[in-house]
């Protein structure tokens, strides 16, 4: 992506931190603490707050990526997730990092920023941050989140599968009974045999009655050892 590249109106949040950003802090840090105003002018921009969340879930020893703090922080601000994440509210984010408060940061102390190759590492003074950075979201589980569906979805899932399956079975066998009430009733007809129109009524009904309170029972009775073993097969498929 072009760092030349600019966008047209700035957000809310990018006017705040322009206002912020006039008043540095007038005390340097030490080697090894920060003092009282670099702590408040770090945490006073919340995009900063992020980069330091950030970089306290990031997993392992190697430095982040700066990309990748960008577009979870622009993800988080428009409420969406990576994937979904337009170019330019990524490039807002992105050049805003770029050109201030990663410097900045790097120059209090709190991290290690190699502009070149776009490498961030918190340093051991960004410890002492992270207790005022609880309030603030998550940013790395979200997309282990989106990854891994929950075992309800899984198991809602497995229901509706299930009900729908059973529901075609059903529906199988409903339209398998008709057509053989209504071929049996053809054949009689051919045959020249006479039967009594009520008794043929009498018998269809008796025949959807019995189908249909057959139906109700496997609705409302537990699973069948048949129905658990299929269910068992399918699982280990």
């Amino acid at each position: 992506m072009s760092i030349a590249e600019t966008t047209s109106e700035p957000t809310a949040t990018e006017a705040e931190e322009s206002v912020t950003d006039e008043s540095p802090s007038a005390d340097s840090p030490s080697d090894d603490e920060l003092t009282r105003d670099d702590l408040f002018h770090v945490l006073q921009c919340r995009r900063r707050r992020l980069v330091l969340k950030y970089l306290h879930e990031h997993p392992g020893d190697e430095p982040a990526d700066m990309s990748d703090i960008a577009e979870h922080i622009a993800a988080l601000e428009h409420d969406t997730t990576v994937d979904s994440l337009r170019s330019k509210e990524r490039q807002r984010v992105y050049i805003a990092l770029y050109q201030s408060h990663l410097p900045k940061m790097d120059d209090a102390g709190v991290i290690n920023y190699n502009q070149d190759r776009g490498l961030v590492e918190a340093t051991a003074l960004a410890n002492s941050f992270d207790k005022y950075l609880d309030e603030e979201p998550t940013l790395l589980s979200t997309t282990a989140a989106e990854s891994t569906p929950s075992t309800e979805s899984v198991t809602e899932h497995a229901r509706t599968t299930a009900h729908t399956s059973a529901g075609e079975r059903w529906s199988g066998r409903y339209l398998g009974t008709a057509c053989a009430t209504l071929i049996a009733v053809g054949g009689l007809a051919l045959s020249g045999t006479t039967v009594s129109g009520v008794a043929v009524a009498l018998v269809v009904s008796v025949v959807f009655v019995a189908l249909a309170a057959s139906h109700r029972l496997s609705l409302s009775a537990p699973q069948s050892l048949a129905d658990r073993l299929r269910a068992a097969l399918d699982a280990v498929r």
